[in-house]
């Protein structure tokens, strides 16, 4: 399926608009990733269950209407993405159905009948609140970031993705660092460094559940260095002997997908991994990184 090339082949992590800080359709979506020559796509729709966020993240798009996440949408969404699968397949463009997420301690038995209900390709699990507050957001995170030490930012951050992580709901952990988004504007560089010694005992049990890991971009459309997570975080993992990753771009609009792919790529490269994973009704398969990213 995938032979060598100069242009990014994979991106699993795309928001169509069902969610609802996207836009644009999943057929959009995926006649844009045709025509930048990607091979395959996932769609990962925010599913933000946690009941303290109801009134901020718990919505999604239905048909041009904002309903609540626990209403009856993920039927219409499946559909959707499976119509999509069967249209392009013919075209040379696989196309996954999945979720995005958002954990946090306590919502397992809320994600579990989700999960259930319907045959996903894949799922995303990521840690975008810590206390309540979104810290991906510029206005909610400052008043939490101005209360923290970027020390206990982190301790927070990554006790909860150590619970994401034994939860056994993922097949992926999403953009590791993401708290840097908004933290590193508040804090600089010592954010850079407040991981060192959180990070590394759960690397280490991702490689112990057979998690895989994503190489995000989306950082990199807010001006950072880098994708998620940075290159020392990468070389931890890879030293943890974690091999699986995944490569997104994080789109929230069709021109988007596949942004910083090529970034992802080289990230990965410099970080000693010689392979991408793709999934199918939860189910991996091993791309080598040459013959997918060329």
């Amino acid at each position: 399926m995938f032979e060598g090339s100069n242009k990014p082949m994979v991106d699993y992590h795309v928001h169509c608009d069902y969610s609802v800080d996207a836009g644009g359709s999943v057929a959009e979506f995926a006649e844009q990733a045709l025509e930048k020559g990607l091979k395959e796509i996932c769609f990962t729709t925010h599913c933000d269950l946690d009941p303290l966020r109801r009134h901020h993240d718990g919505r999604v798009r239905l048909r041009g209407d904002i309903v609540e996440v626990t209403s009856d949408w993920l039927g219409s969404y499946v559909e959707e993405v499976r119509k999509s699968s069967d249209a392009f397949k013919g075209r040379g463009l696989a196309v996954r159905c999945g979720l995005e997420i958002g954990f946090t301690p306590g919502i397992e038995g809320m994600i579990e009948p989700v999960l259930s209900a319907f045959d996903f390709d894949f799922i995303l699990g990521g840690v975008h609140t810590l206390d309540g507050v979104d810290i991906v957001s510029a206005r909610e995170s400052t008043d939490y970031f101005s209360q923290k030490s970027p020390r206990e930012v982190c301790e927070v951050y990554y006790h909860d993705l150590g619970e994401a992580i034994r939860s056994g709901l993922f097949d992926c952990i999403a953009h590791l660092d993401i708290y840097k988004r908004c933290g590193l504007d508040f804090y600089g560089e010592p954010l850079n460094v407040a991981h060192r010694g959180l990070v590394e005992p759960l690397l280490e049990e991702m490689v112990g559940r057979g998690l895989s890991l994503e190489i995000n971009s989306g950082g990199l459309r807010e001006g950072l260095r880098w994708p998620f997570p940075s290159p020392d975080i990468l070389k931890a993992a890879r030293d943890a002997g974690l091999a699986d990753i995944t490569t997104g771009s994080d789109a929230h609009k069709p021109d988007q997908v596949g942004y910083g792919l090529e970034a992802c790529s080289d990230s990965a490269r410099d970080a000693g991994f010689d392979r991408i994973v793709v999934f199918e009704r939860r189910s991996r398969q091993e791309i080598p990184l040459r013959q997918a990213y060329g």
